[in-house]
């Protein structure tokens, strides 16, 4: 059970460092006009327990990624500040997104971090893999996580469909200047 459990994790890393460097990074942005229509968008303080099951990712290009979005973007500038506890049918990334402007002084030597360039306006990835949740041995794809950004969501590289149940608790903070 061990040797087939390790073997799974091992094939749920490769897969997800061979989306990484081809570039299949998924995530779902909202556009501002949806955005602005969603309640969470009014709200300074939510907490949230739900049950979801991933969708194809609507982003060009990223077809065969699954998504849940747990948090949308927020269009007012606001930061969510919370932790996320969840467990799924399968090991699962947590991906939090982060606004992106374009530095004037990026190089090739400096480089510029995973991002993508929604008609919503940029944005930075942070992919967190399943095994930085997941102590050695535990069975169960879960964890918990805190999290700073303009969103929140679980995804899949891998393109396979999977549920999750999960409990959030986050503030709209305004960033400090």
């Amino acid at each position: 059970m061990k040797t087939r459990l390790g073997i799974l994790a091992t094939a749920a890393v490769v897969t997800i460092f061979v989306g990484i460097f081809f570039g299949n990074i998924n995530f779902m942005v909202l556009s501002a006009s949806a955005a602005s229509s969603s309640p969470l968008q009014s709200s300074s303080h939510v907490t949230i327990q739900n049950t979801s099951t991933s969708s194809q990712d609507p982003l060009p290009g990223h077809e065969g990624h699954q998504l849940v979005m747990v948090l949308p973007p927020r269009s007012d500038g606001k930061l969510w500040v919370g932790t996320v506890t969840w467990t799924a049918s399968k090991p699962v990334e947590l991906v939090v997104l982060h606004g992106y402007k374009n530095l004037t002084t990026a190089d090739a030597a400096h480089g510029v971090p995973l991002i993508a360039i929604p008609p919503s306006g940029a944005v930075a990835i942070t992919l967190i893999k399943p095994d930085q949740f997941m102590p050695p041995g535990n069975p169960v794809p879960s964890g918990t996580a805190p999290f700073v950004g303009t969103a929140v969501a679980f995804h899949k590289l891998s393109g396979e469909k999977f549920t999750v149940t999960y409990s959030v608790g986050a503030t709209a903070n305004s960033p400090t200047k």
